[in-house]
């Protein structure tokens, strides 16, 4: 992964920072892409319009002008302050400041798999592409932090300015009216798969059960009741099991030691990790590595 600083260029009434690295993550439906292709702020005359311009990207705005309206498409939207606008790819978009007013707004450029499906928990979409946040914008946490990324004093790294911008989404769904849940054919099926998922990420940390239930939003004996009728064995039993196949792997190829091998796999006592070993396989991990290492 190449990571390249931002760079600066302006822009009439505005400064643009182009920033862009690719963050890959996992969703409730597998792995999804997200950039944060550039950002900035803009502001617009009274009676202006801006010319049309044709979308590539998803384009997020936080709305700080006197309002006006905003055409995407066919469609033609009233935009106020606070206000936020999603201008999705491929959309024809002309803007016009309110008369006697001042446009100007807060913006970010987003790509990937990811940023639709985001945007439609927040209740935005092509065919609602607006959404007036239930907190103030003086106590909005999405608004203080689009302020924050956009600040012309600031240059932030790509880093730094990718988790503000997956932050600002995060707000977004804090501060919507209704988030809306991801639809799912089999809402049991959902939350086992959820919970495969986090102990496939996280086996390396010192997790337990009472994690993966708080991360699914979930009491520990219903989680486990349809864990169990999913799969056939317990939350614990599968965890447990696929650290004891990652171990397998290291102690197949590798020369670590056994120590080393377990904090790799979420045991920070080794005694611990063989006695878990020797329970799933019934000799010690050194033994194991004796027959299997492959050289």
């Amino acid at each position: 992964m190449s990571v390249s600083p931002p760079r600066r260029r302006r822009q009439k009434q505005g400064e643009i920072f182009m920033s862009e690295i690719t963050n890959r993550f996992c969703d409730s439906t597998g792995y999804a892409e997200l950039s944060l292709k550039q950002y900035g702020r803009f502001t617009g005359d009274a009676d202006e319009t801006l010319l049309p311009f044709l979308t590539e990207n998803t384009i997020v705005v936080y709305v700080t002008g006197e309002g006006g309206s905003v055409k995407l498409g066919a469609s033609v939207h009233t935009i106020e302050p606070g206000m936020v606008v999603v201008l999705f790819p491929g959309q024809c978009v002309n803007c016009s400041a309110l008369a006697g007013g001042k446009s100007g707004g807060m913006w970010m450029e987003l790509s990937g798999d990811a940023v639709p499906a985001v945007l439609q928990r927040a209740g935005l979409t092509p065919q609602k592409p607006t959404l007036m946040p239930t907190v103030p914008a003086e106590q909005s946490e999405a608004a203080a932090l689009f302020a924050s990324l956009t600040d012309p004093a600031q240059e932030y790294g790509p880093l730094c300015a990718t988790g503000k911008a997956m932050q600002i989404l995060d707000c977004l769904l804090r501060e919507t009216p209704r988030p809306v849940q991801p639809k799912v054919a089999n809402l049991q099926r959902y939350y086992v798969d959820k919970s495969i998922r986090f102990i496939e990420t996280k086996y390396p940390q010192d997790i337990s059960v009472e994690d993966v239930a708080e991360y699914c939003g979930l009491n520990r004996s219903y989680l486990g009741k349809l864990f169990r009728d999913a799969t056939g064995m317990t939350t614990q039993e599968y965890l447990i099991r696929h650290r004891m196949k990652i171990a397998c792997s290291y102690l197949e190829r590798a020369a670590a030691p056994i120590a080393a091998i377990a904090r790799s796999v979420g045991y920070p006592n080794q005694l611990h990790f063989s006695r878990a070993f020797h329970k799933v396989f019934g000799i010690p991990p050194r033994e194991w590595q004796k027959r299997n290492r492959k050289v």
